[in-house]
């Protein structure tokens, strides 16, 4: 059994190497420990983090656990060392809809945008923004979207719920626009 500050090394080491978001249940397998020693090296971690002369988080979305840069150097980061790859506002727009009312029709989708969805759907799949989440059970079976955990990742969200709980929040005190 290892030292909770070996523990949190060991989980330092491997979320940095694997990059994408890992889920607690692979850091209980790869760890070999139990929930409670992986919690208490998590939390050694995240107090770590959160000192202010730690450029990094840990972050943790719907898609699971990560290193991540901290939200108040993204500016800074993306001017010195590139810009991110931007969504038009077509797929903006889309993926609004998408998150918003999902599993959802493409039909669904081109009825409340006024336009064709067909190649921002496509964009959006390819870069694994949305998924097919099945057939609705009508004449046509057309297909469902959803968005993926890349979305979640990408957007800082633990959960689409937590979305719609902002939305709410931003309409209920007047000031969506």
């Amino acid at each position: 059994m290892r030292g909770t500050a070996r523990l949190a090394a060991a989980l330092e080491a491997y979320l940095f190497i694997h990059g994408a978001p890992v889920a607690r249940a692979e850091l209980l397998t790869v760890m070999q420990e139990d929930e409670a020693r992986i919690e208490e090296a998590l939390a050694l971690l995240r107090e770590r983090y959160g000192r202010e002369d730690s450029g990094i988080e840990l972050h943790e979305t719907g898609a699971g656990l990560a290193l991540a840069t901290k939200k108040e150097y993204d500016a800074w980061l993306t001017e010195t060392a590139g810009g991110r790859t931007s969504l038009s506002p077509a797929a903006l727009e889309t993926l609004a809809v998408i998150a918003g009312r999902e599993p959802v029709t493409r039909a669904e989708i081109e009825r409340i945008r006024g336009v064709s969805a067909g190649r921002v759907l496509a964009s959006l799949m390819e870069k694994d923004l949305i998924e097919e989440r099945g057939r609705l059970d009508v004449p046509g079976r057309p297909i469902l979207y959803g968005t993926t955990k890349r979305f979640l990742q990408c957007a800082g969200l633990s959960g689409v719920e937590e979305l719609r709980k902002h939305w709410d929040q931003r309409m209920t005190e007047g000031d969506l626009f």
